[in-house]
C-alpha cells in the first residue's frame, strides 16, 4: 500500500473517531429485542471506493475486455460465474460458494442524485443517509435511537463497531455504540489493581448536566466499563473455524464471539480495504478482495457452526465505485454508482438491476456508471424487513423496498 493510501486511511479513521468524540449527550443504549425478532446486521465498509466493474464482472459483454484493456479480468473456466453474463472476481470464490447456497444478493447501480466524488463527502452521505449532508447523526445511530425511544438503558453493545475507528453511521442523539478493537484481548482499561478501581470510580461519576462535551466523555467511559464483562466472556469462547490473522478477519472472529455471547447485539459496523486503486489496480484489488473473501468465508462458517446464520445479515458497501475507463497508471479514478452486496440465509439470491454499461451514451459525468437505485431503498429494505424498524422515521421519508430479502 502506498504512503498516499496509508495517509488517506489515517485521515478517514480520524474523521470517524473525532466525529463521535465531538457529539454531545451520547450514551450507550440497550435492548433492541422489542423492535424485531432478534435479527442482526453487520455492515462492512469497503473503504476507498471499490471497483464494481471488476468485482461483479459482466464477462460476456464483449465491450468489457475492449474498454478495460489491461485491467480486464481474463475469462477462464475457473472464473466464479453467477450466470451466463456475470461473474465474480476470481478472488471471491468463498462468496461464490455462498451464492451457490442461495445466500447472496447483488444490487447493481446503487447511488444517489448528484454524485459527489470526494471520499469524505461521499462517505458522509452514506453514513448519514442524507445526500444534502444536513444532519450530523448516522442512519444506524438513528435506527438505534428509535429503539431506545429517547430513553437511556443500562446495558451495552446493542450497536458497536469493531476496528480502529467508530464510523459516523453509528452517531446518534441518545445512544453511543462503543468502538472495540479487532481482538477481544485488546479491549481493557489502561490501569490495573487499585489504579483501575480508582479510574473506574472517576469515570463512573454522574454527568454534570452542564458540560456537554465532558458528559459525552463520561458516558462513553461508562459504556467501556460496562462492556468489559461481555467482552471478557466473548473473548474466552473458542471455535473450530480457522480465521486468517488479518485485523479484518480477527475482527469478524470477535464479532462472532460477541454474537454468541450477547443476544442483544443488533448492529455491528466494520471496515475493510483500501480499495482506492488509482494505480496498479490489479494487484491491490486482488489483495483487498482476497482478504475480504477469506474473512467472510471463516465468519459465515462460524455462524453456521453455532446456529446463528438465520439471524445475521451482512451488507457490503463502499463510498463509490470506480470509473469505467482505466487511467494511464493502470488504475481507475473515483466513480459513482456501485454494486452493494447482501449476504445471509435470509437473502433472496439474485442480481437486481442491470450490469454495468460500457455504452458511452449511457455513462454520466464524463464516464461514470449511472444510478439505478437510491441507496436509501436498500437501507429502507434492511430497516423495515430485517431489523423490524420504521425506515421512514430513520430516513425521514418513505423509500421503495428492493427484492433482496426472503
Amino acid at each position: 500500500m502506498t504512503v498516499q493510501h496509508n495517509r488517506r486511511r489515517l485521515v478517514q479513521a480520524g474523521l470517524g473517531a473525532s466525529a463521535l468524540g465531538a457529539m454531545p449527550g451520547v450514551e450507550v443504549m440497550r435492548s433492541a429485542r422489542a423492535a424485531g425478532p432478534g435479527r442482526k446486521l453487520v455492515t462492512i465498509h469497503l473503504t476507498g471506493g471499490n471497483d464494481t466493474v471488476n468485482t461483479v464482472i459482466p464477462y460476456a459483454d464483449p465491450r468489457y475486455a475492449a474498454v478495460r484493456g489491461a485491467l480486464a479480468i481474463p475469462v477462464t473456466a475457473a472464473m466464479p460465474k453467477l450466470d451466463a453474463r456475470n461473474a465474480l472476481h476470481p478472488s471471491l470464490k468463498g462468496l461464490h460458494a455462498l451464492w451457490n447456497r442461495n445466500r447472496v444478493a447483488i444490487v447493481h447501480g446503487v447511488g444517489y442524485p448528484a454524485f459527489d466524488y470526494s471520499h469524505f463527502q461521499a462517505m458522509e452521505i452514506y453514513w448519514s443517509a442524507d445526500p444534502r449532508r444536513t444532519t450530523y447523526t448516522g442512519w444506524l445511530g438513528r435506527a438505534l435511537d428509535t429503539v431506545s425511544g429517547g430513553q437511556t438503558a443500562p446495558g451495552v453493545l446493542t450497536g458497536l463497531s469493531i476496528g480502529w475507528s467508530l464510523p459516523p453511521s453509528l452517531i446518534a442523539r441518545t445512544v453511543s455504540p462503543p468502538q472495540l478493537p479487532p481482538r477481544a484481548d485488546g479491549f481493557y482499561l489502561p490501569s490495573w489493581g487499585a489504579q483501575q478501581a480508582a479510574l473506574k470510580s472517576v469515570l463512573s461519576q454522574p454527568p454534570t448536566g452542564t458540560n456537554l462535551f465532558y458528559d459525552a466523555y463520561l458516558r462513553n467511559s461508562h459504556a467501556a466499563i460496562r462492556a468489559q464483562d461481555v467482552v471478557r466472556t466473548a473473548g474466552a469462547l473458542g471455535t473450530t473455524v480457522t480465521y486468517p490473522e488479518s485485523d479484518f478477519a480477527q475482527g469478524l472472529r470477535f464479532a462472532a464471539q460477541l454474537l454468541r455471547t450477547d443476544a442483544e447485539v443488533r448492529v455491528v459496523a466494520m471496515e475493510q480495504g483500501s480499495y482506492d486503486t488509482h494505480e496498479s489496480q490489479l494487484a491491490q484489488h486482488t489483495e483487498s478482495l482476497t482478504e475480504l473473501d477469506e474473512g467472510l468465508r471463516a465468519f459465515t462458517a462460524d455462524l453456521d457452526l453455532h446456529g446463528l446464520s438465520d439471524d445475521v445479515l451482512v451488507l457490503l458497501w463502499s463510498e463509490f465505485a470506480r470509473r469505467v475507463v482505466p487511467n494511464a497508471s493502470l488504475g481507475t479514478d473515483h466513480g459513482s454508482a456501485q454494486a452493494m452486496i447482501l449476504i445471509g440465509a435470509g437473502v433472496r439470491r439474485g442480481l437486481v438491476g442491470t450490469p454495468p454499461t460500457f455504452d458511452p451514451a449511457r455513462l454520466v459525468d464524463d464516464g461514470n456508471l449511472p444510478m439505478q437505485f437510491d441507496f436509501r431503498q436498500l437501507y429502507a429494505t434492511v430497516l423495515d424487513q430485517w431489523l423490524g424498524l420504521d425506515s421512514k422515521t430513520v430516513l425521514g421519508a418513505v423509500h421503495p423496498h428492493l427484492p433482496v430479502l426472503l
